[in-house]
C-alpha cells in the first residue's frame, strides 16, 4: 500500500543513569514530549519502569492526567531471559496494581526490556495474561544481536492462550531486517527512508515508535553504559540532536486519526479483533 503509516507512539519511560550522584534527565525530557504530544493532539502509550514510577509517582500521574496510557515496563529492567517466573509474576502483580492505584485507570498493557520475550521466556505470556494484561509489545520479529524472534508475525496476533502481541515494526535495509521507528535506529536512519518504509512498509503491520528520555536528550553528558564496549557507549550517545524534529516531521507527514491514539483505545476500538493465533512451533 503506497500511502503513510498512521504510528503510535511509544516511550520507555526509564532512567538509565548509571549512579544516582548523575543529574536526573528524564523529568524534564518526559515533560517536553508531553508537550509535543499536546501540540499534536497525540495520545501516546507510556511503558513505565517500576522503579521510576516509584521514584516519580507525580511524573507518571502527571503523563496519565494528560491523556495518556500507562503500561508496565518491568521492575528495574532487567531482560525476561535474566528472570524467574515466580519473581515475575509478584513484582509484575505488585507494580501493575501500583499503578493502576496510581493513576486510577486499568494498566493492560506489557513491554519486555529490549524486546526480551523470545522463545526461551515465554513462560511470561501465560502469566501477564493471568493478571489481566489485554496485551503485549515485547516482540522483535527479526535477527537481532541482544533479542529477536525471525520466525513470529510481522503482524499483531494472539498467544493461544488470548493474549494480543503487537511487534515491533520492522523494515529491510540490504540484507538485515531492523526495527526503524525506534531507539538508535530512528535516529541515524535518515527521515527520507523512514518516511520511504513508513510508506511502502506491509500494511498489516501495525506501526510505532519505541523511543527513550535519553533519545531526545542532546545535553546529556557522555558516560561509558555499564557492559557495553566504549564504540557502543558513543553510539548510543551520538545524534539525539534532532530526534524530536524527525518526528515531528513523520507525525505531520503521516497526518492524524486512528493511529495517533494509544494502544488501549486501539485495542478497546476493536482494531485488533481479527488479529490471528500464532502457535509457536
Amino acid at each position: 500500500m503506497n500511502a503513510p503509516k498512521r504510528i503510535v507512539f511509544t516511550l520507555d519511560l526509564e532512567d538509565h543513569r548509571p549512579h544516582v550522584s548523575y543529574p536526573k534527565r528524564y523529568p524534564d525530557i518526559t515533560r517536553t514530549l508531553l508537550d509535543f504530544f499536546d501540540e499534536r493532539k497525540i495520545e501516546a502509550t507510556v511503558f513505565v519502569l517500576g522503579r521510576v514510577a516509584r521514584e516519580d509517582p507525580g511524573l507518571i500521574r502527571e503523563i496519565s492526567q494528560r491523556g495518556h496510557e500507562i503500561g508496565f515496563h518491568s521492575p528495574n529492567h532487567v531482560h525476561l531471559t535474566a528472570e524467574t517466573p515466580e519473581r515475575f509474576r509478584m513484582e509484575t502483580e505488585n507494580f501493575k496494581k501500583y499503578l493502576e492505584d496510581l493513576c486510577g485507570d486499568a494498566v493492560v498493557g506489557y513491554r519486555a526490556p529490549a524486546f526480551s520475550l523470545t522463545r526461551h521466556s515465554l513462560w511470561a505470556v501465560d502469566i501477564l495474561q493471568e493478571l489481566g494484561f489485554s496485551y503485549s509489545s515485547s516482540l522483535l520479529p527479526a535477527k537481532n544481536p541482544i533479542f529477536g524472534s525471525p520466525g513470529a508475525p510481522r503482524q499483531p496476533f494472539r498467544w493461544s492462550n488470548g493474549l494480543l502481541e503487537i511487534p515491533a515494526p520492522v523494515a529491510r535495509i540490504g540484507p538485515v531486517v531492523v526495527p526503524f521507528l525506534g531507539g538508535v535506529y530512528l535516529r541515524y536512519i535518515p527521515r527520507f527512508f523512514v518516511q520511504y518504509f513508513l510508506t511502502r512498509g506491509a500494511v498489516e503491520q501495525c506501526y510505532w515508535t519505541y523511543c527513550h528520555p535519553y533519545d531526545f536528550d542532546n545535553e546529556e553528558a557522555f558516560f561509558r553504559i555499564d557492559g557495553a564496549s566504549l564504540p557502543v557507549s558513543l553510539l548510543l550517545w551520538f545524534n539525539r540532536k534532532n530526534t524530536l524534529k524527525k518526528l515531528g516531521s513523520i507525525f505531520r507527514d503521516t497526518g492524524t486519526g486512528a493511529y495517533d491514539r494509544c494502544f488501549a483505545t486501539l485495542i478497546g476500538s476493536g482494531e485488533f479483533r481479527a488479529a490471528p493465533i500464532f502457535d509457536v512451533p
